[in-house]
């Protein structure tokens, strides 16, 4: 096994969400440091693809698993095997796992929703992104204060902070951060740290793959840096989350978007 001075050496970190973009990207970059990870998607054979190439290429442990993160059975059986693997210990919660992105509902303006839609685009996008996330918190928490140690990172995007016109992600986004504040708040006693962050435009295949040249090209430009972000950078935003290098940090919201938001 590869040893030395890396910031999450046997730790283990689950990743919601982790077998590709941003989501596997920060599985990586965890594991290039040490940490044991478990990665999950909604097909298990693509899971544990990606768990076996991290572990062969990273020398750590790794597991892939099936979740759906709507469904709180699902997430309940999930943590099952994560505490069965890790011997009951879980250090790092990323809670990456999102509703796929719908061009339709992201540039659809309140107004202009359908009626009939109301419900399904708010609700389905709510119950993957924040009733995901509560899950996944509400099933963590427990193994984290046992040890009274533990560190969970939300992912929220720009429109949380500065509005857009696709509500029922800006909705979403929002609550995940009033999610991350509560737990802070309340399990800093425990040892728990909580923060999210915050991003804007990310080239994946999720997002980027489904815009034509001159949307990515004024994406681009509406940065002070004039470029997409990559995955990796996303990463290391993680990773100095998930260590000790930020270990007086707590209730943060850490933007990753080329400076588009600026406080």
């Amino acid at each position: 096994m590869m040893t030395g001075n890396r910031m999450l050496e046997g730790r283990y970190a689950l990743i919601t969400g982790g077998t590709r973009g941003i989501g596997h990207a920060m599985a990586r970059i965890m594991a290039e440091q040490g940490g044991n990870v478990a990665v999950t998607s909604r097909n298990r054979e693509d899971s544990q693809q990606v768990a076996g190439r991290i572990e062969e290429e990273l020398e750590v442990r790794a597991l892939g698993a099936r979740c759906d993160v709507s469904s709180r059975r699902e997430v309940e059986e999930l943590f099952a095997e994560v505490a069965s693997w890790s011997g009951n210990r879980l250090d790092i919660l990323v809670c990456n796992a999102g509703y796929p992105f719908d061009e339709t509902i992201w540039n659809t303006p309140l107004h202009a929703t359908p009626a009939e839609k109301l419900e399904s685009w708010y609700l389905d996008i709510f119950r993957t992104d924040v009733l995901g996330s509560v899950f996944c918190t509400f099933a963590a928490l427990p193994l984290m204060m046992a040890t009274r140690a533990g560190n969970i990172i939300y992912i929220s995007s720009t429109p949380a902070l500065e509005g857009y016109q696709g509500s029922p992600y800006t909705v979403a986004k929002a609550a995940i951060l009033g999610l991350m504040k509560d737990v802070a708040y309340e399990y800093g006693k425990h040892g728990i740290r909580a923060n999210a962050l915050v991003l804007g435009n990310i080239k994946t295949p999720a997002t980027y793959d489904h815009l034509d040249a001159d949307t990515r090209q004024a994406a681009a430009e509406a940065t002070p840096l004039k470029r997409w972000g990559m995955p990796e950078e996303v990463g290391k935003a993680a990773l100095f989350l998930a260590s000790d290098m930020s270990s007086f940090v707590t209730g943060q919201t850490l933007v990753v978007d080329g400076g588009t938001v600026r406080f």
